[in-house]
């Protein structure tokens, strides 16, 4: 019912009220109606028929006054933000726009002041976001926890004493600018090693905390956590590699492949993490249809740099988050996180037009074969892997440039 029904139907039952109340007294009293509606009977007591007939007025109204206070505190679909979050953070842009984009949902889907998303290095903390709240209350987007400095407000303070402490999670009210906030702070580890890597970050004023969502929290701080360590980690291999040019360099090097040691690393993590998370992990296997044939006409050199175009042009296709590595020596691979099987069809199609436009030297246009499997609840890291080896030899057997998919059933 809206606000006018219930003020309608408040004064109907006060009017009532004041009718029947009357009418009693004239047929008990014998006076008029009208001395008696207008309280100018002797017997009447004014005081106490408006107190009574105030009360009827306010008890009435009180379901509105219930139903607006639910209204003013909005509800948060829990599991429908969770699923909003991680699909902007896996999306296909890059690392550092989809973290951008979550925050914001982040702060939309639960109805916050703001969110702050501190990177831990070894004697700073940084912001790696960037709104309206932070302008206001931050001097800069680097903090020093071992320098002193006596000008950092309140915020800053927190910030600094959840670097030196580590906490797992605090709440803590604080004033800025005569305004109270309620500050929730998660942090962010990375699961193997338990490092800290920084920690998020909720503002809300502090009336209109809501304190419901603290569950659902921590997976998306989780998540957070392993886009930022993924990140790290291809940040320090690409470094590696520049700083170290001929290190362990053989012929066929390919620079910023991932090493097939590495990439069988990265599918026992995403496995275990898919057993304990449910998310969606897929793997792709591809190599280049008549490599051996290309191998025995042209030399080494010319095959190096037919790799290593065709790897550029693989990764320029491919999101922040997909692990690219070397299968084997004549083999690629690439597992998609958070993407399932028919995602990964639509990728090897784009490969398979990007191919078709692309000229190598000296060798001319290719054609790969490509096979693909999503992970099942019921996989070992041994099952993925083997079944997708299988989808790529049946690819291979079909003449090339085909897209085989096998799946657990």
């Amino acid at each position: 019912m809206k606000k006018n029904h219930f003020l309608m139907l408040s004064f109907s039952v006060m009017f009532a009220y004041w009718i029947l109340d009357a009418l009693m007294n004239v047929t008990l009293y014998h006076t008029s109606f009208w001395s008696e509606f207008f309280l100018t009977s002797p017997h009447v007591m004014p005081f106490f028929k408006i107190i009574i007939a105030c009360l009827l007025f306010g008890l009435t109204l009180t379901p509105f006054l219930i139903a607006k206070k639910e209204v003013e505190q909005p509800s948060i679909n829990e599991m429908g933000a969770l699923h909003q979050i991680s699909k902007l953070l896996f999306s296909s842009l890059s690392t550092k726009v989809n973290v951008l984009k979550s925050l914001e949902a982040l702060e939309e889907c639960f109805h916050l002041e703001s969110s702050l998303l501190f990177v831990y290095h070894q004697d700073k903390l940084s912001l790696y976001n960037e709104n309206n709240f932070i302008k206001t209350f931050f001097r800069t987007k680097e903090l020093f926890p071992f320098r002193v400095n006596a000008a950092v407000n309140e915020v800053e303070k927190l910030a600094i004493t959840c670097f030196l402490e580590k906490r797992a999670f605090s709440q803590d009210t604080i004033k800025l600018n005569d305004k109270n906030y309620t500050l929730l702070s998660f942090i962010l580890k990375e699961e193997s090693s338990e490092k800290a890597l920084g920690n998020l970050v909720l503002v809300c004023k502090e009336e209109k905390a809501n304190l419901d969502y603290l569950e659902v929290v921590p997976k998306i701080a989780e998540m957070f956590a392993f886009i930022l360590s993924l990140s790290t980690k291809k940040e320090n291999m690409t470094l590696s590699n520049t700083q170290n040019p001929t290190e362990n360099i053989t012929p066929d090097h390919i620079p910023g492949l991932i090493s097939t040691v590495k990439l069988q690393e990265y599918i026992d993590q995403e496995v275990s993490r898919h057993k304990r998370y449910h998310t969606e992990l897929t793997l792709m296997l591809f190599e280049i249809n008549t490599l051996q044939n290309l191998i025995n006409i042209f030399p080494a050199e010319i095959i190096t740099n037919l790799k290593r175009d065709f790897v550029q042009i693989i990764k320029k296709s491919t999101r922040d988050t997909d692990i690219f590595g070397k299968w084997t020596n004549d083999q690629f691979a690439l597992l998609l996180l958070d993407v399932d099987f028919r995602a990964a069809q639509r990728l090897a199609k784009k490969f398979q037009a990007l191919l078709e436009e692309h000229k190598f030297t000296r060798i001319g246009k290719i054609t790969c074969s490509f096979g693909i499997t999503s992970i099942s609840n019921k996989d070992t890291a041994g099952t993925f892997r083997t079944r997708c080896e299988n989808a790529l030899a049946l690819a291979s057997s079909r003449e090339g440039n085909a897209v085989e998919v096998k799946l657990l059933v």
